[in-house]
């Protein structure tokens, strides 16, 4: 059972959400909620809940800071942004502050069955327009970088881009968590990134400079 802590300050928008899941059905359900962060870092219990789900807009507070906020009180459980709010802008930054994933209010049930699933395993799940900007293979091909990845690190990369999670990569390369993680940390430090979404996303605006360049 993937259960859900909700931080939605809209009575309707939270109605719906505990009414989308049947616990039976999709083994999914909404077990606690705040109408604010304040309120969810007073009186949310960490073991009753799995992943958070946050709405971006809150009346009383910012969503940088609230990410933030929740991911010191509450480390290891997931935050999964919920909003009506479709710009790439946001979605970026979401991500690069620890976002799990980024889901739009206008989704379908399955859809979001699959996403929280995919959270709950460990898994990170872009958006499909996060995606559209996160093409590494032209990056790593280009001969005039002034760096140059190995087949390994760039198999791994593109496996953190697909949203495979540490333990998922490091099986289907037979390889340690361990060598994973140092993996990660040595690209982290080559491109002074603070963190994987951070990475990906420094990768990416290379590749645009570097697609400008050869036009």
């Amino acid at each position: 059972m993937i259960r859900l802590y909700v931080i939605e300050d809209h009575p309707v928008i939270l109605s719906g959400l505990r009414n989308m899941f049947r616990p039976i059905r999709d083994e999914i359900m909404v077990t606690g909620s705040a109408e604010s962060v304040d309120e969810a870092l007073e009186k949310a219990e960490p073991g009753n809940f799995e992943i958070i789900v946050l709405d971006l807009w809150l009346s009383d507070s910012g969503p940088l800071d609230n990410i933030a906020l929740l991911k010191k009180r509450f480390p290891g459980k997931p935050v999964v942004i919920y909003t009506a709010e479709e710009s790439y802008l946001w979605q970026r930054r979401m991500y690069n502050a620890g976002a799990a994933a980024y889901i739009v209010k206008k989704i379908r049930r399955p859809e979001m069955k699959i996403i929280l699933e995919k959270v709950a395993a460990g898994e990170i799940v872009f958006t499909d327009l996060v995606k559209q900007n996160l093409k590494l293979n032209l990056l790593i091909s280009k001969p005039q970088l002034p760096f140059k990845l190995n087949a390994h690190q760039q198999e791994i990369i593109d496996m953190l881009v697909r949203g495979f999670s540490m333990q998922k990569i490091a099986k289907l390369n037979d390889i340690s968590i361990s060598t994973v993680e140092k993996t990660f940390h040595h690209l982290r430090k080559l491109f002074d990134a603070r963190n994987n979404t951070q990475l990906i996303n420094i990768l990416s605006e290379l590749n645009k400079q570097n697609n400008k360049k050869s036009t």
